[in-house]
């Protein structure tokens, strides 16, 4: 029977085509008969490429990235596992720290590259027989001591009781219909079948001696091997270290607002400050200041006062325009 195997490949194996071709060697060496279909996880996550149900017997997973990084998301590790037939096994580059999740999605782990999709099982539990009363119970014949015949043994003798027989008679059957009682109370009705009641009743340590087969999962803490706590939780994080990182951005988030909030209102009070001060000096031009200058008028200068610097500070109707600078009070003429 042709085996149908899926070649699933992490999408840094492009950069190393020969990964791949090794990976089909060793398939090659250990089956006969087999199909091989390729893929990577991006297009299989995204639906670029789909595949049935239960249509692979085996799917090799190449990741050639150091264990620490080959972690499988929930949804593809689902999605793997639909697409397994029965007993069939997920091997290759596998993580070792999600073993959690592995248990959760179905799979069995053989060891640390080999997962195995179990057969569905149900459970059977045995009912103890209810009698109906269109099915009555049957009931066992009742057993009596054989009764010793007390004539025999004194032949020739006289009978003396028969003024009492009929009394006799009413108390030994009303003794028979006691113990017939007590037979029927005491009485098992599968004793005629030959069955027992232990064979009925469940014994609930027979129910989880299944379970003892597998060790508890417990979750690891997010420690490194070399003993120092992690910077960031992981992604599927059980320890706490996602929730502590969480507030803790929270908590920047809040100082941050707090710190800006007291930055505008500091500087919402400075300036209203400087307008308060600026309302009181007010800038005031006298009329000489805003008069202009009248050439008729001999020794009237500008209100700027900078004729001397150059043109730069002059203004359009200055007498000094074009000339160079000069010294204040040095005489200039104008040809």
């Amino acid at each position: 029977m042709t085996l149908n195997i899926l070649l699933l490949l992490h999408p840094t194996v492009v950069t190393d085509q020969h990964i791949v071709e090794s990976t089909k060697l060793k398939i090659s060496q250990t089956h006969t008969d087999f199909h091989i279909t390729q893929s990577t996880i991006d297009r299989l996550t995204q639906g670029t490429i789909e595949f049935d149900n239960s249509s692979f017997d085996e799917i090799i997973y190449v990741n050639p990235n150091d264990v620490q990084y080959r972690e499988i998301p929930a949804l593809l590790m689902k999605l793997i596992f639909d697409l397994l037939k029965t007993s069939g096994k997920f091997t290759g580059d596998l993580p070792t720290d999600q073993n959690l999740d592995v248990l959760m999605t179905g799979f069995l782990i053989d060891n640390e590259t080999t997962w195995t999709k179990p057969q569905p099982q149900e459970a059977v539990v045995t009912l103890k027989k209810k009698t109906t009363e269109s099915t009555p119970a049957k009931k066992p014949l009742p057993m009596f001591k054989k009764l010793q015949n007390d004539n025999s043994s004194t032949p020739g003798l006289t009978d003396l009781s028969a003024g009492t027989s009929e009394d006799e008679t009413t108390t030994t059957s009303n003794k028979r219909k006691l113990v017939e009682a007590k037979l029927v109370y005491f009485s098992d009705d599968d004793d005629e079948d030959g069955s027992s009641d232990g064979e009925d009743l469940v014994n609930e340590n027979d129910l989880i001696a299944e379970s003892n087969k597998f060790k508890l999962i417990v979750p690891r803490r997010c420690e490194l091997p070399n003993g120092k706590k992690r910077k960031k939780a992981c992604k599927d994080c059980t320890c706490g270290l996602k929730e502590l990182e969480e507030e803790e951005i929270r908590s920047q988030g809040r100082l941050q607002d707090k710190v800006l909030a007291n930055l505008a209102q500091s500087a919402t009070l400075e300036a209203m400050k400087i307008e308060e001060r600026l309302k009181n000096n007010k800038i005031k031009f006298t009329e000489e200041d805003l008069s202009e200058i009248d050439f008729t008028v001999a020794g009237k200068t500008g209100g700027c006062g900078l004729c001397s610097l150059g043109d730069a500070f002059r203004c359009d109707g200055c007498p000094y325009l074009g000339l160079p600078p000069f010294k204040p009070g040095e005489v200039v003429r104008i040809d």
